[in-house]
């Protein structure tokens, strides 16, 4: 039995006979999501190549990608789309000057567009290009970052590519986009070393009502040979009521609206042909709500959202990573790709969620995607009418470059500016007056006039919350049923573990492991069950629970009435001392015995080998 939360070995079922799905077509599971262009029709992906071409930019194409690196052979695809963007598709770029906050030097003109002749970016990054050499075109240099400054490229130099005058450098930006720079009238002051341009793209988002339609096409397709249908859907998607939720209770009341309408078309299925299917789809990412704690407050609300909705047929991911796509570049997403690719090669013993031991292989590391917060009027200190320096720490850490500015309520007060290059300058006169060390949040400015008796000295700025989820806090998400990461030293990325949203009283638990024994039979071998003290079997039910685990061996059987049963699957090696001669007949019996419950399971049966003389 191996130790909770840590990975563990089971046996493996060869035998694909037990389940909702033959063994063509076990574990075949489709996705739903957007992209920049395709089809709405249901198409067949068996590689990422499949794709691009189809689907173009998206996170959906993103999604599948991890899906098929993650071990997933043969996807469904369905593309949920609206028609028009519910929000601007891409911002205006800001420049960010660096070192100097007074420089009113007209610098390259800058613009944004979309590479492909659609009308939308078919994915949402964050962009930031930073000039590492400045000058003109023909000089300057630059490193861009498609995810917002978690990595950053190599030096690249800029590519005329039109002529002019003026001279302008599209650059590609890899998701449907471009920026565009167009040279100064004065070449040499186009660029200055350290600036930065930050903007960022937003995919169109469906709403539930788009969402739930794709869904429902999804799962009542059937393949016209078997008659079988998809047993896992995954929905990388969120609703627009959730991306648009003004407070905490709509967010939570977009959240079960979701996942209520996706259970619905799990139990319509059940109820209209008995099949069985799941969905696996994933929770926002945090938002700057304005909490102390955003990570504790994101957590608090997933497991009130938790507590109040679960169903069954349901698995929600909470994992976030940092993970490398079909183009080679680094994003922060949903790792719930990656889920819906491991459950789909899962084997008969494991749950729909139970990935938690397979590692995930294109992730980089586990990255919680906490949104930059921004302080207000921090109190730095109080003036008395002489002091003219206040130094100490920000409450806060890390600060976020460029975001630092440091005033007085005085009547007509002096006013600090962070430069991105860890000085703080007079916004005024531009002359450098402290310094911010962004780790630390430590600080230093220096007033020319001493704020006066009784006026208050206060800084805003931005900062990035700890880059790590702390384990208190995965074992919260654990314990309210959401899939979620952490990083084994040996092991690599994996899931946390292998929870349904299913409700404390559903007999999913029972079922999984009965899964187990069944197929152990077939095998002739001893099953391991796991987790028998499952949450959702009470005290009460563990005596009924271990008899029902010996109820598939005594249907499998062999019997002189019935001698067709699947326990005659077996390998039989005879030793030198056996006597079967006398009349053909050996006597066998098979044990299995699951772990925790060490509660022998036994058949008895006789074998006639056709040697009676």
């Amino acid at each position: 039995m191996p130790l909770k939360d840590l990975p563990g070995y089971y046996p493996e079922i060869l035998d694909g006979g037990l389940g909702v799905m033959p063994p063509s077509l076990a574990g075949l599971f489709a996705i739903v999501g957007t992209s920049e262009i395709g089809t709405l029709d249901i198409r067949f992906a068996t590689n990422p190549d499949d794709i691009e071409e189809e689907y173009g930019f998206g996170t959906m194409p993103e999604h599948v990608y991890d899906a098929f690196k993650a071990g997933a052979v043969q996807i469904g695809i369905a593309r949920s789309m609206p028609d028009k963007p519910a929000t601007t598709p891409i911002t205006t770029p800001v420049r960010k000057i660096y070192g100097d906050p007074t420089d009113a030097t007209v610098r390259a003109g800058v613009a944004v567009g979309y590479v492909s002749p659609h009308t939308v970016p078919g994915s949402g990054r964050r962009f930031q290009i930073r000039i590492t050499a400045g000058g003109s075109f023909d000089d300057a240099t630059y490193r861009v970052s498609y995810n917002g400054g978690i990595t950053w490229s190599a030096n690249a130099k800029f590519i005329i590519t039109g002529s002019g005058p003026p001279r302008v450098s599209k650059i590609d930006m890899g998701n449907g986009t471009y920026v565009q720079f167009t040279e100064a009238a004065t070449a040499d002051d186009s660029f200055a070393a350290g600036d930065e341009y930050r903007w960022e793209t937003t995919e169109p988002r469906s709403s539930l009502d788009e969402i739930i339609e794709a869904c429902e096409r999804v799962a009542a397709w059937k393949d016209s040979n078997t008659g079988y249908g998809f047993e896992y859907i995954y929905v990388p998607i969120l609703s627009d009521g959730i991306w648009g939720a003004s407070d905490k209770a709509a967010l939570k009341t977009a959240i079960k609206a979701q996942w209520a309408a996706l259970a619905t078309i799990a139990d319509t299925m059940w109820n209209d042909d008995q099949r069985t299917v799941f969905f696996i789809c994933n929770v926002p990412p945090m938002a700057d709500d304005g909490s102390e704690d955003i990570q504790t407050d994101w957590i608090t609300t997933l497991e009130e959202c938790s507590g109040e909705y679960r169903h069954k047929r349901l698995c929600v991911n909470a994992g976030f990573g940092l993970m490398l796509d079909g183009r080679g570049d680094l994003q922060v997403r949903a790792a719930g790709g990656s889920a819906a690719g491991l459950t789909s090669k899962a084997k008969l013993h494991h749950s729909i969620g139970w990935v938690r031991y397979m590692h995930v292989p294109n992730m980089i590391a586990i990255y919680p995607l906490k949104p930059i917060k921004a302080v207000d009027d921090e109190t730095l200190g109080t003036g008395d009418g002489s002091v003219k320096t206040f130094a100490g720490f920000m409450v806060k850490k890390p600060v976020v470059p460029w975001s630092v500015v440091i005033t007085s309520d005085d009547v007509a007060p002096e006013e600090f500016v962070d430069g991105g290059d860890g000085k703080l300058y007079d916004s005024t006169s531009g002359v450098e007056s402290g310094s911010i060390d962004y780790d630390t949040g430590e600080y230093s400015v220096t007033f020319v006039t001493a704020p006066a008796v009784g006026k208050t000295v206060v800084a805003d700025y931005t900062y990035v919350t700890n880059a790590e989820m702390d384990k208190g806090n995965v074992a919260r998400l654990n314990d309210a049923r959401f899939l979620t990461l952490r990083h084994w030293i040996g092991y690599g990325i994996r899931f946390t573990d292998d929870w349904m949203m299913a409700p404390p009283t559903s007999d999913y638990f029972c079922i999984r492991n009965r899964r187990i024994v069944d197929e152990a039979v077939r095998q002739v071998g001893v099953a391991n069950v796991p987790y028998v003290n499952s949450p959702g079997i009470a005290a009460r039910d563990m005596a009924a629970y271990k008899a029902d685990l010996s109820r598939p061996l005594e249907a499998m059987k062999i019997t002189e009435e019935n001698t067709d049963k699947p326990v005659m699957d077996y390998a039989l090696t005879l030793t030198p001392d056996d006597n079967i001669w006398s009349n053909g007949i050996i006597h066998c019996k098979v044990e299995i015995v699951p772990t925790p419950t060490k509660k022998k399971l036994e058949a008895t049966f006789q074998l006639k080998t056709g040697i009676e003389k």
